[in-house]
């Protein structure tokens, strides 16, 4: 990959990880052009992540860009745990079978045009509530839509979304700067924890 493919790719990767890259969300998708999306996993340890690559079409590759632990934490909680059982996924499955899981829905939704199953949500760190009146309203009658569309506390979760667009322009902007990847992830937090 030449450096100026390289660039463009770690700005895209900002664009669409950054609430990720600042360990303000445990996970996030990135979706890319078939040529740009044939990357190696090894990449997103740059940005102390991992990937799974859950589709690959002739034009598109869609990636859920994870951290590991703060993922596992979701979904050991409880109302998550219960939630996910209604999806086929089980009370003992690991982190990595329940992402095994994902990858198996996300790619039959997608291949026969029903867009994405629901419940990845709760891997993207949505709040469960938000998740659940998502399907209960099939993603109409929300209060506020943003990153993602919001069912509950919205005022709260405007505040979430701020943090989430200041991490995209800090980290687009060291970019810009010429720090790569793992130097941008590296920087002193610029948002509260």
């Amino acid at each position: 990959m030449s450096p100026e493919n390289k660039k463009t790719l770690e700005l895209e990767i900002a664009r669409q990880c950054a609430p990720v890259m600042a360990g303000l969300k445990p996970a996030n998708l990135l979706i890319l052009n078939r040529e740009d999306g044939q990357i190696k996993e090894g990449f997103f340890k740059e940005m102390k992540a991992c990937g799974k690559l859950l589709y690959l079409s002739e034009r598109k590759t869609i990636w859920l860009i994870y951290r590991q632990t703060e993922l596992a934490t979701v979904l050991r909680k409880p109302e998550n745990r219960t939630f996910l059982q209604m999806y086929g996924y089980k009370e003992e499955d690991t982190a990595a079978k329940m992402l095994e899981r994902l990858a198996e829905r996300f790619a039959f939704h997608r291949r026969y045009g029903n867009g994405f199953p629901h419940e990845m949500g709760v891997f993207l760190g949505y709040p469960l509530g938000d998740v659940q009146g998502f399907i209960r309203n099939n993603g109409k009658n929300y209060l506020y839509c943003g990153y993602w569309k919001v069912y509950e506390n919205p005022e709260e979760t405007r505040k979430t979304f701020a943090l989430f667009r200041k991490a995209q322009r800090v980290f687009t902007e060291a970019l810009k700067d010429g720090m790569n990847l793992g130097q941008a992830v590296s920087m002193e937090p610029v948002l509260p924890a």
